[in-house]
């Protein structure tokens, strides 16, 4: 399976699509046709939708509320000089979840410092190391991917006929993930602050609804709890986990940026052959 594309980018080929606010770039929240069938992969307590099958078991299909908690443990772990707007441009690789190793062998400059700069941050307890990266030319407005809900990664979504019962084509057992077992860790690096990622600085409590079929109710939630703000500062590595809340945010002016995430998880993560032709797709909204 193809993990990386390495192109010659400008502001002319930059992928460019109309902004729906109904996704994010590894995937929807809300299903959509399925073309292919969709690949098997083995099991791991990470993953395990718990609250779901608990539901399933006693053949109910009653979503409860939970007090949730989320650590949002955010923090700067290495500063680097923020690049020049030519640097970010013609780096080069383009990166879908990449192995590690395989990535820092086929990476730009650019990238390959950043992954030299993430390596000392690997925990070492997952199964798997991946790379994501991303070079893409803002205009103003413009967002990094197709969402700008509050929202966690990794989470543990469902997709199958076990959600049937509850009305959902797709459920984020939220509970599972906040009370289950160690969550996917990240580190996260971007070259600039024009259209820098936002985070939780505080600890958030919230009740929420155990099981839930997108992030947008938790969007309103979790601006209702007033917690501060961050945002990735421009050249900085950062470290975050599967229990720390944060979102895109809209381009304030034009240039180019490059964004890098690397991720530790259980999960073997199997890319479909399309994802690394729309990778770094801007998405503009109606003007």
């Amino acid at each position: 399976m193809t993990t990386w594309s390495r192109k010659p980018h400008s502001i002319g080929t930059q992928k460019v699509e109309e902004f729906t606010g109904e996704g994010a770039y590894h995937g929807s929240t809300k299903q959509k046709p399925v073309t292919a069938p969709l690949p098997r992969v083995e099991t791991v307590a990470e993953s395990r939708p718990t609250t779901l099958e608990l539901r399933v078991r006693q053949e109910s299909s009653e979503i409860q509320t939970f007090d949730a908690y989320f650590p949002n443990a955010f923090r700067v772990i290495e500063q680097h000089p923020v690049p020049t707007q030519e640097q970010v441009r013609d780096d080069g690789v383009t990166f879908c979840w990449c192995p590690f190793e395989k990535a820092l062998t086929l990476a730009g400059p650019l990238t390959r410092s950043v992954l030299n700069g993430m390596r000392p941050g690997l925990s070492g307890r997952k199964r798997h190391v991946y790379i994501d990266s991303k070079i893409q030319h803002f205009e103003p407005g413009d967002l990094p991917v197709d969402s700008c809900l509050r929202h966690v990664d990794g989470t543990i979504a469902v997709r199958d006929e076990r959600v049937r019962p509850f009305g959902a084509s797709v459920l984020h057992d939220m509970r599972a993930r906040l009370e289950g077992h160690d969550p996917p860790t990240y580190m996260a690096y971007q070259s600039s602050d024009h259209c820098a990622t936002g985070f939780l600085a505080e600890p958030l409590r919230l009740r929420m609804p155990e099981l839930i079929p997108n992030f947008e109710d938790f969007d309103g939630m979790v601006r209702k709890g007033e917690v501060r703000e961050i945002a990735h500062p421009a050249g900085a590595i950062v470290a975050y986990d599967g229990l720390t809340v944060h979102w895109a945010t809209p381009a304030t002016s034009s240039g180019w940026r490059l964004w890098i995430r690397c991720t530790e998880t259980d999960v073997e993560i199997v890319p479909s052959a399309s994802v690394i032709d729309c990778y770094g797709t801007v998405f503009r909204p109606q003007r």
